[in-house]
């Protein structure tokens, strides 16, 4: 892990940086929108909130992402990495049928979606891999 993390370091500051750019411009977003909240436009807690059951996708998808980027896996084939792709972009897809038809309920405890989050982070891992081409490894 040490060598990991020495070898990456400015990968590892290029990430810190976008993630902490992208929650500064969410956390401004839900200031505008709090500021606007007597008007009736929602912020994010709101709508997360009342829409629980319809964004299960999200907490899988967030999941996923999360381990794509910090526990990738490498093969040599693009197919592998294609198949895999597909394979994790048809459960989002069914998991979003599943919300938007009400087939969740709409109160989905934390449990759940702690679950839900662990799982998609699991299936990416196990399912998604890179393709990693020879000429990017030397």
């Amino acid at each position: 892990m040490k060598t990991y993390l020495t070898k990456n370091v400015r990968r590892l500051k290029t990430i810190k940086i976008v993630l902490a750019v992208l929650l500064g411009v969410m956390i401004v977003i839900d200031i505008v929108l709090v500021a606007l909240g007597p008007k009736g436009w929602p912020t994010f807690s709101k709508v997360v909130f009342d829409t629980q059951g319809q964004l299960v996708w999200l907490s899988f998808l967030f999941g996923g992402l999360v381990a794509k980027i910090f526990y990738n896996r490498k093969v040599p084939t693009f197919g592998q990495e294609l198949l895999g792709f597909t394979s994790f972009s048809i459960v989002v897809f069914l998991l979003f049928l599943l919300g938007y038809f009400g087939l969740f309920p709409e109160d989905v405890s934390n449990e759940i979606q702690l679950a839900v989050l662990l799982f998609g982070g699991f299936f990416a891992y196990g399912v998604w891999p890179q393709y990693l081409n020879h000429a990017q490894s030397n």
